[in-house]
């Protein structure tokens, strides 16, 4: 039974795609970080002055192209109105938690520079070399891109970060 259980281990785990040295923590020069989990889900981010986005889900390696999905988190907007039956919604959630919420507490999450999505985040990248190049239209981004207030040109691609 045992040798049987070691069998269908190794058979699983030949079968999988080669994920080594891809897991980790990404940047770029430009507010955004991804974090690729071993148990192939992503948090990614985004800070840009005063404003911010998340985004989580699940990734998946076909060749060195990776490619990332969203999972929504949702939130119930419950819209009471006088005289009428209360009406619920879904809206995307401003957290990481599902929760029941009012008109006024989503309206005050519209009015802020944070949640979910609000930046879209990268849907495929090509791993080459330890960076992630973004693909656009179906072709990789190699090229750099002047900053914010400057003429000097910075990376596109994701590197390796410690934090």
């Amino acid at each position: 039974m045992k040798i049987f259980l070691l069998l269908i281990l190794l058979a699983l785990s030949t079968s999988l795609p080669a994920q080594d040295g891809i897991p980790g923590r990404y940047r770029d020069y430009f507010g955004s970080r991804l974090y690729l989990h071993a148990d192939s889900t992503f948090e990614y981010t985004r800070n840009l002055h005063l404003s911010s986005s998340w985004t989580k889900g699940r990734w998946k390696l076909t060749k060195k192209v990776i490619c990332l999905e969203m999972i929504s988190i949702w939130d119930t907007l419950t819209v009471a109105e006088p005289g009428k039956l209360p009406t619920d919604s879904l809206v995307l959630s401003e957290d990481d938690m599902p929760e029941r919420i009012s008109l006024s507490e989503h309206t005050g999450m519209l009015l802020s520079s944070g949640g979910q999505n609000r930046f879209p985040y990268p849907r495929k990248l090509l791993w080459k070399k330890g960076r992630l190049y973004k693909i656009e239209n179906g072709k990789v981004i190699y090229r750099k891109q002047k900053g914010f207030s400057t003429k000097k040109k910075w990376a596109t691609w994701y590197f390796k970060s410690d934090d």
